[in-house]
C-alpha cells in the first residue's frame, strides 16, 4: 500500500499590501502604471514612518542625556524637516504624479532618519560620557 502523500502547498496568496507584479512580456497601461506606483509610494511612506515613530521612541527616552540646548537645536531641525514633509505631501495630493513632490518627500524622510540615528548615537556616547565620541558625532551633524 502506498504512502499517502502531502498535499502540494498552494502558491502564496498576493496580500493587498504588495502588487503583483506583471508577468514577463506584459505591458501595463499607462493607468496600471500609475497605480503600481502610488502603492510602491505608499508602501516606502508606511515603512519610513513606522522607522521614524520607533527612532523618535528611542530619542525621546534618551533626550534628558542631551543638553537642553542641544536638544532644542534637534528639535527645531527635525520641526524644519517635518513641515518640508507636510509640504511635500500635500504638493503630492495635489498633483500625485508630481516627481518632484514626490522626490523631496523621500529626501525629507531620508533626512529625518539620518538626524534621528545620529540623535540615538550621541544619546549612546553621551551616556558612557565618550566625550571624543560625542564630538565627532556633533561635527558630523554640523556638516549635514
Amino acid at each position: 500500500m502506498a504512502a499517502a502523500r502531502p498535499a502540494p502547498a498552494s502558491p502564496p496568496q498576493a496580500s493587498a499590501a504588495s502588487p503583483a507584479p506583471p508577468a514577463a512580456g506584459v505591458i501595463q497601461s499607462p493607468e496600471n502604471l500609475v497605480q503600481d506606483v502610488d502603492e510602491h509610494l505608499r508602501i516606502a511612506d508606511e515603512h519610513y514612518v513606522k522607522a521614524i515613530a520607533g527612532l523618535e521612541q528611542v530619542v525621546k527616552s534618551g533626550e534628558g542625556t542631551l543638553d537642553p540646548a542641544l536638544a532644542a537645536t534637534l528639535q527645531k531641525n527635525l520641526g524644519v524637516i517635518d513641515q518640508a514633509i507636510t509640504e511635500s505631501r500635500q504638493a503630492i495630493k495635489a498633483q500625485p504624479n508630481n516627481q518632484l513632490a514626490q522626490t523631496s518627500l523621500f529626501e525629507a524622510f531620508r533626512q529625518k532618519v539620518a538626524l534621528l540615528e545620529d540623535t540615538v548615537a550621541l544619546i549612546n556616547v553621551m551616556r558612557k560620557g565618550d566625550q571624543a565620541g560625542a564630538a565627532k558625532i556633533l561635527g558630523g551633524l554640523s556638516k549635514s
